[in-house]
């Protein structure tokens, strides 16, 4: 549809389309309004939103009404006719239909524009208030016509007018809002599917308790999002049963069809990204893991991670890997002092590689690798949870005067912790854009791209992350960014920068915990 202005010279053909569109010229500041509100529509119908179907249909009946009293001309029928034909035939096709929320804030919003268009009429415009009805309607009719008050008046009904309706029409296109985060006996359920064998190195994040939760048909698999800025973003592949992945990501996207959510995933493995049909997708990064099975700290190559823990042995610093849910209540103590102290005050960030709930023991399968210095005082730590057959390195925090070497000894203890518990692998942490820092010849765009990295390293840390991993010779598992459409990609850009950037918001602790995987017991080890 089309908007056209009553301007003075109008050429006659644009009066003829604007009797087609329209059925008559409209002044100017109307005509804009209406075509922004327009596009919304239109953008809205081919989300398939209900609420612009349901608009169409407004639109359509206001012509046969215009029609029926004389206003239009009777030729308009059969164009609206076949509008309202086609519409009523397609109404299956708009699912997303407008959520509670959202029409109750189109009440109110619509509510509160006529108390200030008649308050704004009667107190201010000089207008009585038997006359309040017809001048208000006057004011914001389509022509805008004059009104008995104030010569003000007019353009200020127009505008509360034009904005309340582009603020109306927007809010009933928009999608739900954010749902509430997964209920204990939800995360319970997603805990024993993270244990299977078949789960995914970063399926333990998905046990966040920010994040809410869409399982398979059969619940044999589930999906761990959160939805920001209109973007639900997954949180890597499905957890659970591989069979069953398939199905998880269809339920996540028949959800984000119903919601009008975009979709996304942050991490998807190179072995899924077909599974998401349709969606783009792009690599920005490898997640860094070892295999304990070879590593080793012989050779040339790894010299400087073997001095590194050769240094923390000669400071006497000692080390012992226990699960979380043992630690006493003193050493727990000392260590969320060694975590608070190792932040300098700074918030929790992250989310397709951070859990919460940092030692509370919440979470089941975590251990911690301590190191004690020659007085046996904790001084650093590292948390690893379990996901399937392999571990996933959660959190690493060390006192800022501590002994350098600290990271590398840790890893290198639970390295051999792992062979010895026969895990197949341990996952590091993640290195984004791995391939450009990597690069002995970059180009014109790489050499910005990996300057841009190398001054925004102080904040967001990615070069001396990428350094420091690749001291252990790790392997890399490639991570891509799934997305619906580049015309999200503003919105898909803030979401994912501020769920990875953004603080980790204080989530109460939970009364009961998670159910162990495994026998917790078995679990503890000491070095010397």
């Amino acid at each position: 549809m089309l908007s056209v202005p009553a301007v003075h010279g109008t050429p006659s053909w644009l009066d003829r389309l604007s009797l087609l569109t329209t059925g008559r010229p409209l002044a100017p500041a109307h005509a804009v309004v209406l075509a922004i509100a327009l596009v919304f529509v239109a953008r809205g119908a081919l989300l398939r939103r209900r609420a612009a179907w349901y608009g169409l249909m407004v639109m359509v009946g206001m012509g046969f009404a215009a029609v029926a009293v004389g206003g239009d001309a009777y030729w308009r029928l059969p164009l609206l006719a076949a509008a309202a034909v086609a519409l009523w035939v397609s109404r299956d096709t708009f699912v997303v239909r407008p959520h509670p929320d959202r029409i109750r804030s189109a009440v109110r919003i619509g509510a509160v524009l006529v108390v200030l268009a008649a308050v704004l009429t009667v107190v201010l415009g000089g207008v009585t208030i038997r006359s309040v009805g017809p001048d208000v309607a006057q004011g914001l009719s389509a022509t805008g016509g004059p009104s008995g008050g104030a010569a003000w008046l007019p353009g200020a009904l127009s505008l509360i007018g034009g904005v309340g309706l582009l603020v109306l029409v927007v809010t009933l296109l928009a999608p739900d809002p954010a749902p509430p985060p997964g209920d204990e006996d939800e995360r319970r359920r997603v805990a024993g599917l993270v244990a299977h064998p078949g789960s995914d190195t970063l399926a333990p994040f998905a046990l966040r308790r920010d994040k809410t939760y869409v399982f398979s048909p059969d619940g044999r698999a589930a999906i761990g999002y959160r939805v920001l800025f209109g973007v639900a973003v997954a949180g890597g592949d499905p957890v659970g049963a591989p069979d069953a992945h398939d199905a998880a990501i269809n339920a996540f996207l028949e959800l984000c069809r119903r919601t009008g959510w975009r979709p996304a995933v942050l991490g998807a493995s190179s072995e899924l990204v077909s599974s998401w049909g349709g969606l783009r997708s792009f690599g920005f990064g490898d997640e860094v893991v070892l295999f304990p099975e070879t590593f080793s700290l012989s050779g040339r190559l790894m010299r400087n991670v073997r001095q590194a823990v050769k240094r923390t042995h000669n400071f006497g610093v000692k080390s012992e890997i226990v699960p979380e849910r043992e630690l006493g209540d003193e050493l727990r103590g000392k260590l969320l002092d060694v975590a608070n102290r190792s932040l300098g005050g700074a918030a929790e960030r992250g989310f397709s590689m951070n859990l919460d709930e940092l030692l509370t023991g919440y979470h089941p399968g975590a251990v911690v690798a301590v190191a004690y210095d020659d007085r046996g005082a904790p001084i650093a730590f590292q948390r690893y949870v379990s996901a399937g057959q392999g571990l996933s390195l959660d959190a690493m925090r060390r006192l800022p005067d501590a002994p350098n070497g600290l990271n590398e000894r840790l890893i290198t203890d639970i390295a051999e912790w792992a062979k010895q518990q026969r895990i197949d692998v341990v996952s590091l942490n993640f290195a984004a854009f791995r391939e450009l820092l990597d690069a002995e010849e970059r180009g014109p765009v790489e050499k910005a791209g990996y300057q841009a990295l190398h001054l925004l390293d102080p904040w967001i840390a990615v070069e001396s992350l990428y350094l420091f991993d690749r001291k252990f010779r790790p392997g890399y598992r490639p991570r891509s960014i799934v997305f619906r459409s580049w015309a999200d990609i503003g919105w898909l850009a803030a979401a994912l920068l501020t769920l990875e950037f953004g603080r980790v918001g204080d989530v109460p602790a939970a009364d009961r915990v998670l159910e162990p995987v495994g026998d917790p017991s078995a679990m503890g080890h000491r070095f010397h």
